[in-house]
């Protein structure tokens, strides 16, 4: 008999005290099989449905989460009918707003996927998710191999969680705190074949109206995608016309929602929820005198007076949530609370949840946030939303009604308080308003007018206020932004086009520190990359300050076109800085200060040593020495297999087969045989693709053998073959390094004697000795580079118009993924040979 929905949900989410599982909500199981119809119910619950873009709209603690993850699992991995499954996304791409959200999304996937596979045992999907799922997405090296290199599996199912930053940057090609040579494998991954979830899209502000466009342009905007790439727009307080943007209009009949019906709202465990009680006051610092407000006149005191109104209002064996504005508020109502020579609380019973720790630090506090018994947790926008607890006093600052909907559901989230309260802080505007930060005084003066009569704050009283939103005038991003930012070469100068705009709004944005102890006047070269938990978000603003003390603070960016360490200059956003301890900064308890007396403690560093660069490839120098056919041979094989699983066509699969097979040709080159033989006489007479040496540097800088490899493929290539652009291009792309245009480096040394064109090593004129590569022997060529040129050639037209021409016929996100695909192939094939 095949497996129900509602037994698929109950495996999922069954637990030692509740080996069943929970029943789905009604509305989880139309997310999953659709709406019931005519139909009886065994047909509707082994059944499945559309995957298409949507909005959910569901009141705090229903399971969204759940709904979403577990209605992709059921019809992508544990459907009965293999041909529906092929119909859904491979990949589930869930984004959220903030760091936080998704550790805690990440707990609850893997809690999910391993009761799933114990009870189904059978099922390959589930084992290999299992092993390789939830892929984080936050910045940093991911340490587990299994999960790092989810994107040379195309073809395998995979789950990714991350914050907007990280997601966002990525589906606009400009990865945030990843290697620029990986930009558009990821790009091509992630709008192709994905469901997008935007989960709490009233934290996320322009993300929402990108991720418009973006479904816009996959679905109406001429930029077609290899399998479907929905998104689901998912809120307790969703704002519909948000996501009506210039390339992402509403339809004519409105968005597809999902949403409680009235019966869900009056029936059980959903009306108790929505009707939980909880007692809703303004804050007062004595009763019945006057009420507590942060105002020019009680700022100075206003954290000290805080912290002993929290102590006194606190219940024991009770949890009580503050939630406040700012960051700096937080850190000094925590310092006095547990500071001090009479602290009012041990550090033990206090915790502080915000943005800006390093993961390793936060760990502490995270955990009394989601633990048992009496706590107090002091608190900013990071609990806002989706963090599952249920405090029973919350006490806010005043926020925008929508986050104070949100902060107020972290209280009795689960409807079992009797004696739950929701007291909150007014707030009154300074001269410059900087006591109002991060919101305006029209935002403030709205919310204060709509909490100010309630008493009661249960969700079902929330829903019955009605606050008209400002409207806030965002950057959208246009078709023909995101084609400039297919290609990922730098300008001359080293920069880029500033995609942050797209990605959070205003001075929203952030960098990432990170803290190593530098002895010298720089770090060394052998100094390891940054792994995640050493990472601190910072936002611009903060950072910008910091970089411009009188005093300056001894940071550095690696440069990967020049390979040394830099000053930061200007900061710019994704981007990671490493600071000096001894500049200070930070504080393992509180966090980012900026205050140049907080050490932090540095953590041996694990990361690889082999940083980002123009000029070297890792892979190449591997433990074994493997020749040119074998390895050749491998990558083909890999490649076959990648799109036999993918079910292309005959076509796609020749061309794919043939880039494969000429993609390492331009290793014969001399120079690149000179760097991996390193002087070895007794590896002579034999072309090697690997070479067992540590490292090796070849005597032209930046010498790309791609490019060697392209040109031989357009110059000795069959003629009559299908797609020969498009094979070049493939061949070229395989590192990432080479793709729209072929130019020289700034730093590239020019060949002596004679003009000659040159570009990344390779120059005008070099020959390529015969390729024996078993399915083909390529013959010797003489590389000409006159393709580098602008308008038609000798040799017709050149690279740029070939592959622009390439770029508009398949579209950004189709050939992205192409060129994803070789070069997981080439991967594969690559670590086989090495393990």
């Amino acid at each position: 008999m095949p497996v129900t929905f509602n037994s698929f949900f109950g495996n999922a989410t069954a637990t030692e005290a509740n080996p069943d599982g929970n029943t789905p909500y009604d509305y989880q199981r139309r997310l999953a099989c659709g709406e019931r119809g005519a139909r009886p119910e065994a047909d509707w619950l082994t059944g499945g449905t559309t995957c298409q873009s949507q909005l959910i709209s569901i009141p705090t603690g229903l399971g969204k989460t759940a709904a979403v993850v577990l209605a992709w699992l059921w019809n992508r991995i544990a459907h009965p009918d293999a041909a529906h499954r092929e119909k859904w996304p491979r990949r589930l791409v869930y984004c959220l707003p903030m760091r936080a959200l998704v550790e805690q999304t990440r707990d609850e996937i893997i809690k999910w996927l391993s009761a799933l596979s114990a009870a189904h045992s059978d099922d390959a999907d589930l084992r290999w998710l299992v092993e390789h799922s939830p892929i984080i997405l936050m910045g940093g090296e991911e340490n587990d191999p299994a999960r790092r290199d989810w994107d040379i599996h195309p073809e395998r199912p995979a789950i990714l969680i991350g914050t907007q930053d990280m997601l966002l940057s990525r589906a606009l090609n400009r990865g945030y705190g990843m290697a620029r040579a990986r930009w558009p494998m990821h790009f091509g991954l992630l709008n192709n074949d994905c469901l997008w979830v935007m989960d709490e899209t009233q934290l996320m502000g322009v993300g929402v109206e990108t991720s418009a466009q973006l479904d816009g342009f996959r679905h109406k905007g001429n930029m077609p995608t290899v399998g479907a790439c929905p998104t689901w727009w998912m809120s307790a307080t969703l704002d519909n016309a948000r996501f009506a943007t210039v390339d992402h209009p509403e339809p004519a009949d409105g968005w597809p929602m999902e949403a409680l019906s009235d019966s869900e709202k009056s029936n059980g465990r959903p009306k108790e929820l929505i009707t939980a009680p909880k007692k809703l006051l303004r804050a007062t610092l004595e009763e019945p005198s006057a009420s507590f407000t942060l105002n020019p006149a009680t700022k100075s005191d206003y954290a000290r007076q805080l912290a002993v109104f929290i102590n006194r209002r606190h219940k024991p064996d009770t949890l009580t949530l503050v939630v406040l504005n700012r960051v700096p508020r937080a850190r000094e109502v925590y310092e006095a609370l547990v500071g001090g020579k009479k602290p009012l609380r041990t550090p033990e019973s206090v915790a502080l949840i915000h943005s800006r720790f390093r993961p390793m630090d936060r760990e502490r506090h995270t955990k009394l946030l989601f633990g048992e018994g009496g706590r107090i947790v002091i608190a900013t926008q990071a609990v806002e939303a989706g963090v599952d607890v249920s405090a029973r006093l919350l006490i806010t600052e005043l926020a925008p009604w929508s986050s104070l909907v949100q902060r107020m559901g972290r209280c009795n989230r689960r409807a079992d308080i009797s004696d739950a309260e929701v007291l909150w802080v007014d707030i009154e505007p300074d001269e410059k308003g900087e006591l109002l930060l991060p919101y305006s005084k029209d935002e403030l003066d709205k919310a204060r007018n709509a909490i100010a009569p309630l008493t009661n704050a249960s969700p079902k009283a929330l829903s019955e206020v009605n606050v008209p939103e400002g409207h806030i005038i965002r950057p959208v991003i246009r078709r023909r932004d995101l084609v400039d930012l297919f290609d990922t070469t730098p300008d001359l100068c080293g920069q880029d086009l500033d995609v942050s705009r797209y990605i959070r709004d205003g001075d929203d944005s952030d960098v990432q520190f990170y803290w190593r102890a530098v002895e010298g006047e720089v770090p060394g070269v052998e100094e390891r990359e940054p792994q995640r938990h050493e990472l601190c978000r910072v936002s611009i603003g903060e950072a910008a300050k910091f970089l411009g003390k009188r005093d300056k603070p001894r940071v550095w960016r690696w440069n990967p076109l020049d390979e040394k360490w830099e000053s930061p200059g200007h900061p710019r956003p994704g981007v990671i800085y490493l600071v000096d301890v001894a500049s200070g900064g930070y504080n393992d308890d509180q966090g980012w200060t900026g205050d140049p007396k907080h050490k932090p403690t540095p953590r041996p560093p694990t990361g690889n040593a082999d940083k980002e660069s123009y000029c070297k490839d890792p892979d190449t120098f591997s433990r074994s020495w493997q020749e040119l056919d074998r390895h050749t041979k491998l990558v083909v094989e890999a490649t076959d297999a990648i799109a036999g699983a993918l079910a292309f066509d005959d076509k796609s699969k020749a061309v794919l087969h043939t880039a494969a097979l000429w993609h390492d040709v331009g290793k014969a080159h001399d120079e690149f045989q000179a760097m991996l033989r390193n002087g070895d006489t007794l590896r002579e007479g034999t072309l090697w693709a690997k070479s067992a040496d540590k490292d090796g540097r070849c005597n032209r800088r930046g010498f790309r053998h791609e490019l060697a490899s392209a040109l031989a493929w357009l110059l000795a290539g069959p003629q009559g073959v299908p797609e020969r652009d498009l094979i070049a291009y493939l061949i070229a792309t395989h590192h990432g390094k080479v793709r729209l245009s072929i130019r020289s480096l700034p730093n590239e040394p020019t060949p002596p004697g004679e003009d000659r064109l040159f570009a990344r090593g390779v120059w005008h004129g070099d020959k390529l000795p015969s390729v024996p590569l078993g399915e083909v022997n390529v013959p010797e060529v003489e590389l000409d580079l006159t393709f580098m040129r602008m308008g038609e050639g000798p040799r017709g037209p050149s690279w740029l118009a070939r592959t622009v021409g390439l770029r508009d016929r398949f579209g950004p996100f189709r050939l992205a993924y192409f060129e994803s695909l070789l070069r997981a192939a080439d991967a594969r094939a690559s670590r086989a040979q090495t393990t």
